[in-house]
């Protein structure tokens, strides 16, 4: 926000204390200018916005968790372009009406004659077919994999788009106070970018040596991967923290994803444990002992140290079952309250059943856990969705509950609907989404 102001003040006192007057209350052609150069100026944060966003950086992460910024890079994505469009339209028709030619002809113009219109042209070219990809995504019409490959262009659009703003934007051009500022708010945010996204995660990976020790079997769809090294006991990672992981093997080293830590960090090794859901997880068994892990985190707010209250519930359904299950062991060895309802298809495909009922006969009666099968016709126990009616019945001191909720969206929306029916305080509802 305060960057925000400092961009739209500077702005205004430029174009209200102009050379040849106040263009904001001038004619039609002043008026064009300068809100065309103020939509610059707002898509230029915005893309440093962007790269805050998915740069990981610690101090910005730890205020919101990672899965809501990387959501927020994704909306701000697509709202990013309006307003490079208006900022190439307004000025254009503003020195296409200076010049007395027409719109197109004003155009050809500026690629011929004007230094760095052609780089930022090219900018704007590489950002709308990264959204296009994007969108391609989204339809399930193009594979992760070619959507990333394509992504790392919008690193040479910003270089481009950067460039043009420097040696064509009269912002900076008439005032070398404000190009300084803008060079030195770009120079820290990829200082951050670097040092948070490629530097640390090879820092660590040269301190603590990660490999895959073993790898072990949950169920039918789920693999738990085991990841030793050095000195684990100084890398700090909580109960329900996630890790974004590459393994560097054949087949792997060009994708990373994240996981969630499925039990208690112990100082000796990492459990991740990976639902086969799409081609990378399916290949997930192939992976072989010793192999080097590229670990970047831990990331995610959904911690016991959000907690409120003194008692929890914890709702997990499918493979959402890995943050709540070392929550679970975390809060039981403390000795703390808490309930675990957990959704599922059917029996066959709970994962962590064993361990938590061993988690439940050590915690002397402080931790409770709920399956709910929605599609068992041999379960005896709690069968249909995790809903309003059986939250309410199998929880009955729910509202003097934090609620911790990690599952498939469509479950999550479910159960935040019926929360939120309920009356139930937003601060005490903790969620969070890996799908980064």
């Amino acid at each position: 926000m305060a960057q925000l102001l400092a961009v739209v003040g500077s702005w205004a006192w430029f174009h209200v204390h102009h050379p040849l007057g106040n263009l904001l209350s001038g004619d039609s052609i002043g008026r064009l200018l300068a809100w065309g150069r103020l939509a610059g100026l707002l898509a230029g944060l915005a893309l440093l916005f962007q790269l805050v966003l998915v740069g990981r950086v610690r101090w910005v992460e730890r205020c919101c968790g990672l899965d809501r910024l990387t959501r927020l890079h994704h909306i701000l994505g697509f709202a990013l372009l309006p307003l490079l469009f208006l900022h190439l339209l307004l000025v254009t028709l503003g020195h296409a009406a200076q010049a007395d030619v027409g719109y197109w002809a004003q155009t050809v113009d500026f690629f011929k004659t004007w230094r760095g219109l052609l780089a930022g042209g090219m900018g704007l070219a590489l950002m709308v077919a990264a959204a296009g990809f994007s969108a391609l995504v989204l339809m399930k019409r193009l594979r992760y994999e070619a959507w990333y490959a394509t992504h790392l262009a919008l690193y040479a659009a910003f270089a481009l788009v950067f460039w043009h703003q420097v040696v064509a934007g009269s912002d900076f051009t008439d005032h070398p106070a404000f190009k300084y500022y803008w060079v030195a708010l770009t120079a820290f945010v990829l200082a951050s970018l670097v040092a948070y996204r490629f530097a640390r995660p090879a820092a660590l990976l040269s301190k603590h040596r990660f490999v895959v020790e073993r790898l072990v079997a949950e169920s039918s769809e789920v693999t738990s991967v085991y990841i030793g090294g050095r000195g684990l006991s100084s890398f700090r990672v909580e109960a329900g923290q996630f890790l974004i992981v590459r393994f560097l093997a054949s087949g792997f080293r060009w994708e990373a994803h994240p996981f969630s830590v499925s039990c208690c960090p112990d100082g000796q090794r990492l459990r991740l444990s990976v639902k086969a859901v799409g081609d990378f997880t399916r290949r997930i068994p192939e992976l072989k002992p010793g192999t080097p892990v590229l670990i970047d985190g831990p990331h995610g707010a959904f911690t016991s140290r959000a907690c409120v209250s003194d008692r929890a519930l914890l709702i997990a359904g499918g493979i959402g079952i890995t943050p709540v299950r070392a929550l679970a062991e975390e809060w039981a060895a403390a000795g703390r309250d808490a309930v675990v309802v957990y959704g599922n298809r059917n029996a066959a495909t709970l994962v962590f059943r064993a361990e938590l009922e061993a988690l439940v006969a050590r915690s002397q009666g402080k931790l409770r856990v709920h399956y709910v099968m929605s599609d068992d016709p041999a379960w005896a126990g709690e069968a249909g969705r995790v809903d309003r009616e059986r939250l309410v019945r199998l929880v009955p001191d729910l509202m003097a509950r934090d609620v911790y909720l990690c599952g498939p969206p469509p479950m999550m929306r479910g159960v935040r609907a019926a929360l939120s029916e309920l009356g139930f305080p937003r601060a005490h509802l903790h969620d969070e989404r890996f799908a980064l």
